[in-house]
């Protein structure tokens, strides 16, 4: 469905890394500058990736969907829900849902999956509602496409994940944008059955044509067109060369599965018509609205069970590890670029990075993480000692004025030069970002100081970074996804990396602080 959603780091730190939140807080914060608009289709990664990968290529199971199917006959009326007959049978949903949770994606045959994933989306849809009844419009419900997370076939999946990082960029049909439902007045609406493997290609043009056929998204004005925002937010899904069924042009799309006057029209005008957009309507899908003071078990925050047992664990080690991967890989192949700008921008603003460097291990890996890192921090650091030399230099010298250590380096710095940079970057004595301020103030070489940093600052790099992949194994060990044996691996290889990190930084200190002495 369419959703218009109106810094490096040394050893020394490592007692005062940001916690969990922090990490997810500066990352939510940077993806929301980073993206607008309606999501763009990138294709998954990691473990989900490879299950759907699988399915597509050898897939051949089936999944059966007749719980969903039996309550949608009874719970829907002309795409409208019965929120209350819902709520009723809150407990076969949940059923269902547990089904879904468990399903071996790997194993289902590609429109088997296909169906799965629309199934999901719009039962999951219905129950965040269920556990808000209180709202007039699903926007209302803060994070609900992007922050709360569904276990789906194994897989930790937020809405956005399951429609733009699964289902569009991998089966590449415009079709289902028709069939995903929002629970909005001018969302594709909910049937009155549930998707299946065996019957989706007739489905999906039925669900296609019931929304085009239906003047509240179709209609003929001044000679042009006016139509759903569908084709304003995703307009390149129904025209883009590998979709299918694809059209040359956005009304040759819609005069195929719409009434016969829209498509003479279309035919007479050659597909070129003047196309313009209706207002979306966001209130309640709803026949009958949920009752407000029926809560799911578990209180007025609402959830149950099940609510209460995610909320649990979204605050443990295992759930912000996946709520991080998640809004991650949210991004597909752009998500390295994003999460470097946005360390970019934290280093700049002078925000401690060691949240983010652990963050870039939990979401890439060593390897991914710490070339983003390393990539990341030193634009920013040079970014940082470009303005303090050319642009606020008399602002950073008052800011700085008064710190004897800083002081003696600078000094050191005068005799020592790339050295004494080599020795700040390697010693915790000094803040990462504060000393990128401080070299813009003194004489060393612009290259010689990017060249340094990038060497110098390398094992503090891989250290962080590899906590973030060590905590991301201790998460999935925990959860049951990834074996102890492998996990302990891990923490002994992280246990020699913080020792042969504590030798060098010892080291650094020493002579950091000869060479300091040496000139008063």
């Amino acid at each position: 469905m369419p959703i218009a959603r109106g810094a490096g780091s040394s050893i020394g730190w490592i007692g005062r890394a940001a916690p969990a939140a922090a990490v997810l807080g500066l990352v939510a914060a940077g993806l929301a500058l980073a993206g607008c608009g309606a999501p763009e289709s990138q294709p998954a990664t990691g473990a989900v990736a490879e299950d759907v990968e699988a399915a597509l290529r050898s897939g051949t199971e089936t999944f059966d969907h007749t719980p969903w199917d039996e309550l949608l006959r009874a719970g829907t009326a002309d795409g409208l829900v019965d929120y209350r007959f819902f709520q009723q049978r809150r407990p076969d949903l949940d059923t269902y849902l547990a089904r879904v949770a468990e399903a071996d994606l790997a194993r289902l045959a590609p429109n088997d999956l296909k169906a799965l994933l629309i199934n999901a989306y719009n039962a999951l849809t219905v129950r965040a509602i269920l556990d808000r009844p209180e709202v007039s419009s699903i926007r209302e419900i803060d994070g609900v496409w992007t922050e709360a997370v569904h276990r789906v076939g194994g897989h930790r999946l937020s809405l956005d994940n399951i429609e733009h990082n699964l289902l569009r960029p991998y089966y590449r049909d415009p079709r289902i944008h028709f069939a995903v439902n929002c629970a909005s007045m001018s969302c594709a609406p909910l049937p009155g059955w549930a998707f299946t493997g065996g019957g989706m290609e007739e489905q999906l043009d039925e669900r296609t044509t019931t929304f085009l056929r239906a003047a509240a998204n179709v209609l003929v004005e001044d000679g042009g067109l006016r139509v759903s925002r569908y084709f304003d937010w995703y307009g390149d899904d129904f025209v883009a060369e590998g979709w299918e069924p694809r059209a040359s042009t956005i009304p040759e799309f819609i005069g195929r599965f719409s009434r016969p006057e829209v498509a003479d029209l279309v035919t007479a005008a050659e597909g070129d018509l003047e196309v313009r957009f209706l207002d979306y309507d966001w209130s309640l899908n709803a026949a009958v609205r949920p009752d407000p003071a029926v809560r799911p078990e578990g209180g007025a925050d609402g959830g149950g069970a099940a609510g209460q047992a995610a909320a649990e664990d979204s605050e443990s080690t295992g759930g912000w590890v996946a709520a991080l991967r998640d809004r991650v890989a949210g991004f597909g192949a752009a998500a390295p670029a994003v999460y470097g700008l946005v360390y970019i921008i934290a280093v700049v603003l002078l925000i401690p990075g060691s949240a983010l460097t652990i963050g870039a291990g939990v979401a890439f890996g060593l390897g991914l993480g710490t070339i983003v890192v390393v990539l990341s921090a030193n634009t920013g650091a040079a970014l940082a000692f470009l303005i303090a030399r050319y642009l606020m230099r008399s602002r950073v010298e008052r800011w700085l004025a008064g710190r004897d250590k800083l002081g003696a380096v600078d000094r050191a710095v005068e005799q020592q030069g790339w050295k004494v940079v080599a020795l700040t970057r390697l010693s915790p004595v000094f803040p990462f970002n504060v000393q990128n301020y401080f070299y813009g103030l003194t004489a060393v070489g612009f290259w010689a100081y990017v060249l340094t940093s990038i060497v110098a600052m390398l094992p503090g790099t891989l250290l962080y970074v590899y906590i973030g992949v060590a905590g991301t194994g201790v998460a999935a060990a925990l959860t049951g996804a990834a074996s102890w044996g492998r996990t302990g691996l891990q923490v002994t290889g992280l246990a020699a990396t913080l020792l042969v990190v504590w030798l060098v930084t010892s080291a650094a200190r020493r002579e950091l602080q000869r060479a300091t002495d040496a000139v008063g």
